[in-house]
Parts: structure tokens; sequence; C-alpha cells
């Protein structure tokens, strides 16, 4: 199957999908084991002048896993964009960054509060520049075997948490008003950068693909986080995280917003969002996956669609459970033999889509 015919299925199942106003309806994408060439440590790497040779080595490490599912019709086609772990998500403001084994993280920006008058939305930043050149040369290597995803971002409240550090819990008590001040900035600087990882991925029938493994939207934001909620009470997010989410997403058909299971007190108002489209609950470590601990995630996520990480079997076993609600299974198969049967078992159990 050429990939643009696969792009085409899938393009048509999610348009149902996201238009379902039912439950029962089940997109997959399925995962087979791999050997993948090794990536070495991003500390070794300095994008300012190996921007590129990385950007080749991710390329070379991804193909063997769209290989093995080579004419599987599964709902992720194979994607790729510049990721360099979290830093990304904030250091476009101007931020330092510290490079670790397999992610970067950002240095806080802001000494102060005082400093927001200092912010500005610049295209000349260095982690800007290799967003923006990350994606650039990624195009120029395009062979018809994969397409630019969009790379997804911070809500505001995660981004003040980035560019400001861990006082910004304590300053939320202390100088509200200075705080919601960043946050007004941070919204419309998201915006504006959101507009451009999406102007730089690639448009597929009026939607994008979304990295990991969120698949295709129309007129979508995301994957959108909060991690910072999972720190704070629900009143703390009720006043600076929703009300500034509710701004940044007014203009889009569909929200795409991640989540992990450890902590889930904020997310009855999370679900709240306007057209929130799907709801990723993460598997953490020393938690319950959230596929075998649904009368929790029931109860916390309204009527969301959620996009569950799962096993084969565990999507067999809890399959009748999960009709009451849209899910999108991302499914660690054993083989390719499971794989074709998990994703004719889904296809089966669903509504037509």
């Amino acid at each position: 199957m050429e990939l643009y015919e696969h792009v085409s299925r899938i393009v048509a199942r999610s348009k149902a999908f996201y238009s379902a106003t039912e439950p029962g309806h089940f997109l997959i994408g399925v995962r087979l084991p791999v050997e993948v060439p090794p990536l070495p440590p991003l500390y070794e790497y300095d994008q300012e002048t190996h921007l590129e040779q990385w950007l080749d080595l991710r390329l070379e490490s991804s193909r063997p896993a769209w290989e093995a599912k080579a004419d599987i019709d599964d709902d992720i086609a194979p994607t790729i964009c510049p990721a360099f772990g979290i830093a990304e998500h904030s250091a476009w403001l101007g931020m330092k960054v510290r490079a670790q084994q397999n992610t970067n993280l950002p240095v806080p920006l802001l000494n102060s509060l005082d400093e927001v008058e200092k912010l500005t939305l610049s295209d000349q930043t260095p982690w800007f520049r290799y967003m923006k050149d990350g994606y650039d040369y990624l195009r120029s290597k395009k062979d018809g075997t994969f397409l630019l995803s969009v790379r997804g971002g911070m809500t505001p409240m995660d981004l003040a948490d980035a560019v400001r550090g861990n006082e910004i819990y304590i300053e939320m008590l202390t100088e509200p008003e200075k705080v919601h001040r960043l946050l007004k900035f941070l919204t419309e600087a998201e915006a504006w950068y959101f507009s451009q990882l999406r102007s730089w991925a690639d448009e597929v029938e009026g939607g994008h693909f979304f990295t990991y493994a969120f698949g295709w939207a129309p007129n979508a934001i995301g994957h959108l986080s909060n991690d910072a909620a999972m720190l704070c009470s629900y009143q703390v997010y009720k006043e600076f995280g929703y009300p500034y989410e509710v701004e940044l997403v007014k203009d889009y058909e569909c929200v795409l917003y991640h989540i992990h299971n450890e902590k889930l007190h904020f997310v009855p108002h999370l679900v709240e969002l306007p057209n929130l489209a799907l709801l990723e609950i993460s598997n953490d470590p020393m938690m319950p996956a959230p596929i075998e601990d649904l009368p929790r995630i029931f109860a916390h996520t309204g009527k969301a669609n959620l996009l569950l990480h799962a096993t084969s079997d565990q999507v067999r076993d809890h399959i009748e459970e999960l009709k009451v609600r849209n899910v999108f299974f991302d499914v660690s198969c054993r083989d390719r033999a499971d794989a074709e049967d998990i994703v004719a078992f889904v296809r089966e159990q669903s509504k037509p889509l």
C-alpha cells in the first residue's frame, strides 16, 4: 500500500471518529518490536553545528519501524519532526538548554516576574531556528515514505513553569497579578508558536499528523501538556491554568491534550475545555496502566475521547468496557501477525468509521 493511499484511509476514518456524536468508535495504531540504530547521547551534539547530522540519525532510526508496519492499515502514518527532548517546547523563547542522555531541559529565563517585559517573540532565537531549520532539512529528505508531523507544545501554565522555574508556584500565591501578566504574554506567544509549527509540518486534507501516537486531526492544536498542574491544587489550575487554555485553543476545531495518570485531580475541569477532541493518558511508573484502571480513568475524564497505550492482549481483555467511550489505541504488539490480528479485531469491535 502506497503512503498516500494509507493516509487517505487514515484521514477518512479520523474524520468520522472526530465527528462521532456517540461512543463506541475506535482508532488504532500499532507498534512492532524492531531493531533500530541507536541514537547517541544528545550531549554529544551541538544543534548549532550538527543539526543535520542529528536529524539524519533520527530519520534512519525511524525507518525500521515504518518498514516493519508496511501494508498494515492502522491509523498512524510514518511521520517525523525535529525532536530533541523537552526543551524545544519552551526554548524558542530564547532560553538556554541543558543536554542530557536522551532529552534536553530548559534553563529558566526569568530571575524575577519583574522581568516579564523583557520577553519578546523572535524568529531568530537559537531554538526557534533549530526547529524551523530542522523542518526545512527533513522536508528536503522526503522521498515518499514519510510525512512531517506537528511537534506539539505546552499550555501557558506549563510554559510559565519552564520560563520561571519552581518559584512560579510560590508566586501564584504571593504575586498572582504578576503571574497573570506572564500567563497572558505566554498565551499569545504559544498561539504564535503553534501557528509556526503547523506551517512547517505537512498539511493533509485540511489537517495535520501529530507527533507520537496522536494520528491525524482536522484544524487541531496539540499535543498540549500541562504537567505543572500535577503539582498544584484544583483551585490553582482553575485560576492559572484553565482560563488561558481556553484562550489558547479558541480558534481550533480539535484540541489534542496529554496528561499523566499519576495525578488526575484537575482533569474533571480540564475535560470541559472547548473542542477537546482527544485526551492522551500516559502510562506512568509505579502506576497501573490506564487501561487496567478504567473505573478511575472514567471517573475523572467525563465523556472525553481517550488515547490509551496498551498491549494487544490488554486491548482484547478490555474492549467491552471501553465501548462507553471513543478510543484511540496505541498498541504494542508481539510481532507482525499479532499487529495484523489486533487491527482486524479493533475494526470489528468499532462502530463503523
